[in-house]
C-alpha cells in the first residue's frame, strides 16, 4: 500500500477510486503510463534516469491544471455553487486566491493559487494525497531521514521568479546529472500519447469491464503522482531519491503553471 507523508505523521494512502467502477480502468492507466514512459524513454543505453524523473514530474504537473480546468467547469470547489456565474466565479476564485491568471510582458498567461498548489503540497484545497507527500514516503522508505527532504519553498518562488524570462523552467541538478529534456520539451514530447493513455475508452483491448470507460481528469494527478512514486524507487540506486524527489517536484511546479492552449493536445496516430 501506499503512504503519504503529512506534515507530522505518514498517512495510508486512500484511493478515491477504490471500490468504484472506475477502478479497473484508473489501474489500467497506472500500469500503461509507467510502462509506456518508460519505453519511450529507453534507448540503447536503457533508460536515462534523471530524464525519466524529469519527465514524469512535468506530466503530473500539468495533470494538476487540467484536473482544476475540469473541477472549476464542473463547479466542483468548496463554497461554489453549480448556478454561479463565470464572472462571479472569477471573481471569487481571485479574492480566495484559489487561481489566478498571469499575463507577462510579452502576452505569455501562466496560472497559480492554492487549488493547483493543492496537488503539489498539502493545502486546504488538497483532495487528495499531494506529490510531494507521495515521493517524501517514497525517500524516506529508501532511507532518507525526513529532516534532510528537499524543501519545496525555493522551487515555487523559482518559478514565481522566472515566469516570462528564459530561465522559466530550467533546471540545474548537481553533476554529473544532466537530463536530456526539460520539463516543458518533455510535456510537448509525452503530453498527447499521456492523454490518450487517459482518455482511451478500449480497455487496453483487452479489459471488456473497463471498455466504454475513461479516465476521470479529476484523477490524473493522483495516477501521475503514484507513477512517479513509484519511478523515484525504481532509480533510487541509480540517483540519489533527494536529488529525485527535487527533480520530479521543480519540474512539476513549472509545468503546473503553463499555459494549457500552448501545450499540444492531439492525440497521435498509434500510441501504446
Amino acid at each position: 500500500m501506499a503512504h503519504a507523508q503529512g506534515s507530522d505523521q505518514v498517512r495510508a494512502l486512500q484511493l478515491p477510486w477504490k471500490g468504484t467502477d472506475d477502478e479497473i480502468v484508473v489501474n489500467l492507466a497506472i500500469g500503461s503510463l509507467r510502462e509506456s514512459l518508460m519505453q519511450w524513454l529507453t534507448s540503447e543505453r536503457g533508460v536515462h534516469a534523471e530524464t525519466l524523473l524529469v519527465s514524469i514530474g512535468a506530466i503530473a504537473g500539468f495533470a494538476a491544471q487540467c484536473a482544476v480546468n475540469e473541477r472549476i467547469r464542473k463547479r466542483e470547489i468548496p463554497g461554489v455553487s453549480k448556478e454561479m456565474s463565470s464572472p462571479d466565479l472569477g471573481k471569487l476564485m481571485y479574492d480566495r486566491k484559489l487561481s489566478m491568471q498571469v499575463t507577462t510582458k510579452s502576452g505569455e498567461s501562466y496560472y497559480f493559487g492554492d487549488l493547483i498548489n493543492g496537488y503539489m503540497v498539502w493545502q486546504s484545497t488538497t483532495l487528495d494525497a499531494p506529490l510531494f507527500a507521495l515521493l517524501a514516503s517514497a525517500a524516506i522508505e529508501a532511507g532518507v531521514k525526513p529532516d534532510q527532504l528537499p524543501d519545496v519553498n525555493p522551487m515555487f518562488a523559482h518559478a514565481s521568479q522566472t515566469i516570462g524570462t528564459p530561465e522559466y523552467g530550467i533546471l540545474h541538478p548537481p553533476a554529473p546529472l544532466s537530463p536530456h529534456l526539460t520539463p516543458r520539451q518533455a510535456l510537448e514530447c509525452f503530453w498527447p500519447r499521456v492523454k490518450f493513455i487517459f482518455e482511451r475508452t478500449d480497455g487496453q483491448g483487452i479489459v471488456e469491464p473497463a471498455k466504454g470507460r475513461n479516465v476521470r481528469p479529476e484523477y490524473w494527478p493522483l495516477i501521475s503522482a503514484l507513477v512517479a512514486r513509484q519511478i523515484l524507487l525504481l532509480t533510487k540506486d541509480t540517483i540519489d531519491p533527494r536529488v529525485g524527489l527535487a527533480l520530479i517536484m521543480e519540474s512539476a511546479i513549472v509545468m503546473s503553471k503553463i499555459d494549457p492552449k500552448t501545450v499540444p493536445h492531439d492525440r497521435p496516430e498509434t500510441a501504446r
